[in-house]
């Protein structure tokens, strides 16, 4: 086995390391969020420098990792990857600080409105049942290959514009990019979804329509623009890696938990057709398994609670640790499906915002709608195998799931 290479620069004292991979998965771990969890019985600082991955501070909680994401004057969006690699694409407007960030969120941010949202409904309601008729009397199924998998991306691919046969080799580009820690092997992985991004805008500028592509090309033809070409293809690497990943895991995650917890299902399925009720079920939900582990760069010198921490340095803000915190929920480990109080950082704070929450939620309400009445009752077989990765985004690369189909 080759040894892992630890970086720990001078200024880091050593009591603030913690020998913590955050792509590993240990012997015989069934979730990721096990090890993440661990850290809170370990004793770890709640700021501390994990050597591996070209080195890298870690925030544990809530407080600190709302700063981060409020302060994008000393914590910036504009990074490169953990693992470091050269020629990391500056991600349009996700990796951009402010104020010059504002030119493609505002570009965006009208097409993730919640009013824009909700007008997908019943696309989204169609998709999903669409998927759910192709198993729902077999008794069983894959979840993420025959649905997680499937519904947020097929539906990422139709809002960009993007050729929807296509699903399972964007899918695999999207995998390697969220996993990979070889830095030459994700230079290639990035090259490769450029060269699928280029050719895709280079046909799509003769054939526009009410897509987000779309929406994208005439922005920067319209007359005194200043969005470059190359902008336009950051911004759709980001929406490509983004919407491509993170909703399906979440979505399996809860469909995991639902399979093993039949009293939650039931109470869910008595609110499907209440709205009050049904979002802050799913807001607990979305609190209790949010898979993104958000990085930021420190823009300068500084000392924040008696840490030092230089210019340059990488930071990750693990959004289920700050979940976790019990000093802002109360019964944090609990599952409450009635919690009112929910300021859940799952999707973000402050100007970066995820800018997809509101479809997340949509695509995650409309399922659980369509699902319910059609399978009320399933569950995980005993012998299930189940493969998980972390990294940025954690997950389950399968979910096996069964039900009575004669019920």
């Amino acid at each position: 086995m080759t040894q892992k290479v630890r970086t720990v620069p001078p200024h880091v004292p050593a009591e603030r390391v913690v020998d913590f991979d955050l792509f590993e998965i240990p012997a015989g771990m069934r979730d990721p969020f096990d090890k993440w969890r661990r850290l809170l019985d370990t004793g770890a600082p709640e700021i501390f420098w994990s050597p591996f991955n070209g080195g890298h501070w870690t925030f544990l909680t809530y407080e600190d990792v709302r700063e981060a994401y409020r302060n994008h004057a000393l914590y910036s969006t504009r990074h490169d990857s953990i693992p470091p690699i050269k020629g990391m694409p500056v991600l349009q407007p996700n990796s951009v600080d402010p104020p010059d960030h504002s030119r493609f969120r505002n570009l965006l941010t009208p097409l993730f409105t919640p009013t824009a949202v909700a007008a997908l409904k019943e696309t989204v309601q169609r998709r999903a049942r669409t998927l759910i008729d192709a198993f729902a009397a077999t008794g069983h199924c894959d979840f993420v290959a025959q649905f997680s998998g499937r519904l947020p991306t097929g539906m990422f691919l139709h809002l960009m514009g993007m050729d929807e046969s296509r699903l399972d080799e964007f899918v695999r580009l999207t995998d390697i990019f969220m996993r990979v820690e070889d830095p030459a092997a994700k230079v290639q992985n990035i090259q490769d979804i450029y060269a699928v991004l280029e050719q895709f805008f280079h046909e799509k500028q003769h054939r526009l329509g009410g897509d987000i592509a779309s929406v994208l090309l005439q922005a920067r033809d319209a007359p005194g623009s200043d969005v470059t070409h190359q902008e336009i293809i950051n911004c759709a690497f980001l929406l490509f890696v983004a919407g491509l990943d993170t909703v399906t895991s979440t979505m399996t995650y809860i469909w995991r938990y639902l399979a093993t917890a039949p009293e939650a299902r039931r109470q869910i399925t008595a609110c499907l057709n209440q709205p009050q009720n049904l979002s802050r079920a799913i807001e607990e939900l979305l609190r209790s398994y949010a898979v993104s582990n958000i990085y930021r760069r420190v823009r300068q010198d500084t000392t924040y609670k008696g840490v030092f921490m230089k210019l340059g340095d990488m930071v990750v803000l693990p959004n289920n640790l700050a979940n976790l915190d019990s000093s802002v929920f109360e019964n944090p480990t609990q599952i409450d499906l009635t919690r009112k109080a929910n300021t859940h950082l799952t999707f973000g704070l402050g100007v970066h915002r995820c800018l997809g929450s509101h479809l997340a939620k949509l695509e995650i309400t409309s399922s659980l709608q369509e699902w319910l009445p059609r399978i009320p009752e399933f569950s995980t077989p005993a012998d299930a195998d189940i493969r998980i990765f972390a990294g940025p985004v954690m997950g389950l690369r399968s979910l096996p799931l069964q039900w009575d189909a004669r019920s």
